[in-house]
């Protein structure tokens, strides 16, 4: 009994060869969490339910809190700088026609901010990564219809 337990206790990991805290890089949370809640955004917003499309956009831009938290810098670009000056200001804008329930509204709005997404990927040295308005809705066990 003594020689097992001391054969798992030095199969163990030692304390100091644990592996860093887990922080996602900054193409898991735009994978992840950034691109969902964009393309959910759009058909709550195009279907006119206001109150998933606030929501999608609250979840938008709590992604985008995470990724100014943990990707402030990302290979030598200002993340967190850009996510201020150009996401920001055009999230706030999608926000603004959502609560106005405005269809006109969020659909300049939310190209606006498309390509304020856009613009921060050139930015960031990635405009191979290029973001449009979705065509076709990936969600298809979700309800976006009003209720």
């Amino acid at each position: 009994m003594l020689a097992l337990a001391l054969g798992a206790a030095a199969l163990a990991p030692a304390a100091d060869s644990a592996p860093p805290a887990y922080a996602p890089g900054l193409g898991d949370f735009m994978t992840a969490y950034v691109q969902p809640h964009h393309i959910k955004l759009w058909f709550a917003g195009k279907a006119g339910n206001w109150p998933l499309a606030a929501y999608e956009a609250k979840e938008l831009g709590e992604s985008f809190g995470d990724i100014t938290t943990y990707q402030a810098d990302w290979d030598n670009v200002p993340v967190a700088q850009l996510v201020k000056s150009m996401i920001e200001p055009a999230l706030g804008q999608v926000e603004s026609a959502i609560e106005a329930k405005n269809a006109a509204r969020f659909k300049d709005a939310y190209t606006t901010m498309t390509a304020a997404c856009n613009a921060c990927h050139a930015a960031a040295k990635m405009p191979i990564i290029e973001v449009k308005i979705p065509s076709r809705n990936p969600f298809s066990d979700q309800n976006f219809a009003a209720h």
